[in-house]
């Protein structure tokens, strides 16, 4: 296990380039976006000139317990056609080259129920730049416009949604699997089994279940108690 310190995932350490040089770092073989393909790839979802009275983004893992971003609202919300699975590999903020951890993304089929975040029409495109810095890092993710179902009606949100051609992405594997990552794999983040506990009391916090996520944890610490 990694006795390196622990980088806290704040809007100080994306702004200022601290998590990118910690990637860089890190691992050689993982590409890290630049300041333009970042901006590049935030302006296809969302152009400069983008009528932002409305912009939501959905959060379905870290951005539940640790959204960063300033909004001013949040709600519960559920999409469907994707579902939230631990199918991105990291060898970075949650794993090592070493020993690669998993991380939450969304995967084809099912539907998912999380968070959805407004933001302020003043500053949404510096939150989302903020935001890129953050989820695009390895340019992992197909950031998407999706339909979010709220108690409010249907709102369009912004949601990372994992690439099955990318090299980072990990196909279906049994729980067993699955718990083994967990509980072992670290990265300079923290570590892989933190994510997952504060993921689903995150969940919690909001009414939320997640059966699948809730029978990880019980594996997961079963393997830690050994």
């Amino acid at each position: 296990m990694s006795t390196n310190p622990i980088l806290k995932i704040t809007r100080e350490s994306l702004s200022s380039g601290a998590v990118a040089q910690m990637v860089a770092e890190r691992d050689d073989e993982t590409k890290v976006a630049s300041d333009q393909e970042l901006l590049a790839s935030r302006r296809r979802i969302v152009p400069d000139d983008f009528d932002c009275s409305n912009v939501w983004v959905f959060g379905y893992g870290s951005l539940i317990f640790n959204p960063v971003i300033e909004h001013t609202e949040r709600m519960n919300a559920k999409i469907y056609g994707n579902h939230r699975r631990f199918c991105l590999r990291t060898r970075i903020g949650r794993g090592s080259p070493d020993f690669p951890g998993l991380v939450l993304a969304l995967d084809r089929g099912g539907s998912c129920a999380g968070v959805a975040f407004k933001l302020n029409p003043q500053t949404a495109t510096t939150e989302l730049d903020l935001l890129w810095r953050r989820e695009m890092i390895t340019l992992a993710y197909d950031a998407r416009w999706v339909r979010l179902h709220t108690d409010q009606g249907v709102k369009s949100g912004i949601a990372f949604v994992s690439i099955p051609e990318h090299q980072n992405y990990a196909p279906p594997m049994s729980m067993d699997s699955e718990a083994e990552i967990i509980a072992a794999a670290t990265g300079f983040i923290g570590p892989c089994r933190d994510y997952l506990f504060d993921t689903v009391a995150g969940l919690h916090d909001h009414g939320i279940r997640d059966r699948h996520l809730e029978n990880l944890v019980a594996a997961v610490k079963a393997r830690l108690a050994l």
